[in-house]
């Protein structure tokens, strides 16, 4: 309704921010299981993301490095509107597919490593679920001592089954959480055809060839993806500064960018804000969904994306998105979301 009818044009135009980052995890052909691929928002084709670049640039952004957008911010420099491209994790598919891309047209870019996804010790516990109930027609798993079983016949079961599994995981406390996933790799990891071994990761070797290549910044991301807020502090902070020590032994550059995993309100809100600022890190980006107003700059740690989403591959949502309309009306009052 928005797009087509244009309604997003007569809103304010400071909605529309100063800048946008945009939040990309993985970028791959589509799946083969169409029907049942709950992961697929965290996915885009290599076409969607040629074609979004090509789209930015016909309306007037200017595509920046994460470097360039901090020093823009700060520094008040909002002669025209900017994007930066980030992707999250350190999938071997950013090597793969969209390296090239950006390669090709010149486009700086940013990928927040989490080093325990490179190291082979992070768990994809979300991936290991997908494939679980993929290949099986039943899953049964014991959350908090109590069994519990899920229908997996058909596509819808499936899709429900995977959906009540992940945000029941999601929502628990971080022990409990870890045991719960202990059982879901015990019964179905080598079922699923997934072992630790057999990992989407990119290699050291391919993040440093891209580094060598001047277009991408390196952001930490910790070191075993787990959601911050349900850490200690002590804890969180050692997943911060290890994940950059670590990508500092590696790689050879010292992170100055931190992502907050999962990203929403629930995984990351002040005090891990107030934590990355004390840690030194110049920016942190969460996943709270918006574009960057010039009231950010007093919340670097708290930046919002948007999301190039999996479930959204047309130009209309690009254009939509970019001009902060539905971020804007689904605030409401609040101009901020930084807590």
């Amino acid at each position: 309704m928005l797009y087509y009818s244009s309604a997003f044009r007569a809103l304010p135009k400071s909605m529309r921010g100063v800048g946008v980052l945009l939040t990309l995890h993985r970028v791959r052909p589509p799946s083969d299981h169409r029907d049942f691929a709950p992961n697929r928002i965290l996915e885009i084709t290599p076409a969607f993301l040629e074609a979004t670049i090509l789209q930015i640039k016909q309306m007037g952004y200017r595509i920046v490095s994460l470097d360039e957008f901090h020093k823009r911010l700060i520094e008040r420099n909002f002669s025209e509107p900017y994007v930066s491209f980030t992707l999250d994790d350190g999938y071997a598919d950013n090597y793969v597919h969209a390296f090239p891309i950006f390669r090709k047209h010149e486009i700086p870019f940013t990928i927040y490593v989490c080093t325990g996804l490179i190291d082979g010790s992070a768990r994809l516990w979300w991936r290991v679920l997908e494939e679980a109930v993929l290949t099986e027609e039943q899953i049964q798993l014991v959350f908090d001592g109590r069994s519990q079983s899920f229908e997996t016949n058909t596509a819808g079961q499936k899709n429900s089954a995977f959906h009540e599994i992940y945000w029941t995981l999601r929502r628990m406390p971080h022990d409990t959480q870890m045991a719960a996933i202990d059982e879901l790799e015990r019964r179905y990891v080598t079922k699923a055809a997934v072992p630790r071994g057999n990992s989407p990761a990119a290699s050291w070797q391919m993040l440093s060839e891209m580094l060598d290549s001047g277009l991408l910044t390196i952001g930490a991301h910790t070191i075993t993806h787990d959601a911050l807020s349900k850490l200690p502090e002590l804890r969180v902070r050692e997943e911060m500064a290890g994940s950059r020590n670590r990508l500092e032994e590696k790689l050879g550059t010292t992170p100055k960018h931190f992502a907050y995993p999962y990203g929403d309100a629930a995984s990351a809100s002040r005090r891990e804000f107030e934590i990355a600022k004390s840690l030194g890190f110049v920016t942190a980006v969460t996943t709270r969904k918006g574009v960057v107003l010039q009231d950010h700059i007093e919340h670097l740690h708290a930046l919002p994306r948007v999301s190039l989403n999996g479930d959204y591959q047309q130009s209309r949502y690009v254009t939509l998105f970019l001009s902060g309309a539905p971020f804007y009306l689904a605030r409401g009052l609040r101009r901020l979301d930084v807590n």
